[in-house]
């Protein structure tokens, strides 16, 4: 949930800008707020001594770098990258893992709450590692041939959204392979 709130805070702020007249500047606007609520982010989850996970420690370093380029060379093109560079390197860690591990890196996640065989976490773990490479490929789509404002919305309801359909569908069509609590209440 925490991983979240910076992308509230992108959105919420692209539209304020839109909203008080500055269309030109929302995508800048948004960007640095991003930037700021990222770094607060895990401020703060230091300050908790809380973990912070290597996923989050790279996409803060890719919303920071790229965030960085866009706002000195007013290009939102780099910030629109950063979606895709993250998905491609899930898929790259995870197809990596497949080869070179014991276990795959879905399995490693998830083996407490399924019992499948080998062949079953490989065929998961790889269309996980699919599912990355398409959402980096049709973010990029989305980012060169669509309005920032279109953008925006994919990046909340399209590709949020479609990453839980695509969980949901996983869930469902492996429901026959979670492990069950036995044990009375």
């Amino acid at each position: 949930m925490q991983e979240i709130l910076p992308v509230i805070a992108f959105i919420a702020a692209y539209l304020a800008a839109k909203w008080s007249g500055h269309s030109e500047q929302a995508i800048y606007w948004a960007t640095a707020v991003l930037m700021i609520s990222t770094v607060l982010q895990i401020l703060v989850l230091r300050l908790r001594q809380k973990p912070i996970s290597k996923q989050h420690w790279l996409t803060a370093s890719a919303i920071l770098v790229l965030g960085g380029v866009t706002l000195a060379l007013k290009n939102p093109m780099f910030i629109k990258w950063k979606p895709s560079i993250v998905y491609l390197v899930f898929a790259a860690v995870l197809l990596i893992t497949q080869w070179m591990g014991k276990a795959d890196l879905i399995q490693k996640m998830l083996g407490s709450a399924l019992t499948m065989p080998d062949a079953l976490w490989r065929r998961l773990n790889t269309a996980w590692a699919v599912f990355f490479i398409f959402m980096a490929i049709l973010n990029l789509i989305i980012a060169y041939h669509f309005s920032d404002d279109f953008w925006v919305g994919f990046k909340l309801w399209g590709s949020a959204g479609g990453t839980l359909l695509f969980m949901f569908a996983q869930i469902y069509l492996l429901r026959g392979y979670l492990n069950h609590d036995d044990k009375p209440k």
